[in-house]
């Protein structure tokens, strides 16, 4: 069992495009469950889950079992535990209720995932007490940035906070979780300037990271507006589907 989240603290980076494609990609490996912890609830919208009688936020408040809380897709092995987006409650969840309960969403997540081979956590853009405590549970992150003027800014933020969240809440004998993966998405090969970027970051291979380049491609949309995964749209590029299955393979 491996808890891996998805997670940048900032907006339209493709941490979902990401979460839901790898999480299709592990599923072909094993039994695997996405989690849509992002109060938009952009992963459950994507896989066409409906009608829920149960989402994210029921679970953290005590309002269902588990097994309740489990939704399957039409993704072979793949379930998802779904967030509604519009009159959802996890918003309200992790903005008022999350700091105080990291040890219970710990719990949680934990329970969740030891009957799954794969667990993929979608965040949102945010790295508040929810988010840190989704973390707290978590064995692998992966980042995911855009190649634009701000991402090296952007993922210094984000692992300066995540290493002091790690420090400050973490005994030395606790596992912590690895964080050595960072995906690039919706590199345009006409945009000479993301190429540039893109150097500037490989200097972190030196030191133990593994970076992974997802091509713009029209595919993601357009498989989204369908509900249905990239892997199974037809159009797909060849280097998106290999950059996915290079991720899940290092994953295993």
């Amino acid at each position: 069992m491996k808890i891996i989240t998805v997670a940048l603290q900032k907006g339209g980076v493709g941490k979902t495009s990401v979460a839901v494609s790898l999480a299709v990609e592990l599923a072909k490996k094993g039994k695997t469950i996405l989690i849509d912890a992002d109060p938009q609830g952009n992963a459950t919208t994507w896989l066409d889950i409906q009608t829920m009688e149960y989402e994210l936020a029921d679970l953290l408040n005590g309002k269902c079992q588990l097994e309740n809380c489990i939704t399957s897709t039409n993704t072979e092995n793949l379930s998802i535990i779904p967030t509604a987006g519009l009159g959802g409650e996890l918003k309200e969840y992790s903005e008022n209720k999350a700091g105080g309960n990291q040890g219970k969403i710990k719990k949680t997540l934990k329970e969740v995932a030891k009957n799954f081979d794969y667990c993929i956590i979608d965040t949102s853009p945010s790295f508040g007490n929810f988010e840190r405590s989704i973390f707290y549970a978590t064995n692998e992150i992966i980042a995911v940035l855009q190649l634009d003027e701000f991402s090296k800014d952007g993922l210094q933020i984000f692992n300066d906070r995540l290493t002091t969240f790690i420090n400050d809440n973490l005994e030395e004998d606790e596992a912590r979780p690895v964080f050595d993966k960072i995906v690039f998405n919706a590199k345009d090969e006409r945009i000479s300037q993301q190429t540039i970027i893109l150097n500037q970051f490989m200097p972190l291979e030196e030191r133990g990271y593994k970076l992974y380049v997802i091509p713009v491609d029209q595919a993601y949309r357009k498989a989204q507006s369908a509900h249905i995964s990239v892997q199974d749209f037809n159009g797909t590029k060849k280097e998106t589907l290999e950059t996915l299955k290079a991720l899940a393979g290092d994953l295993e």
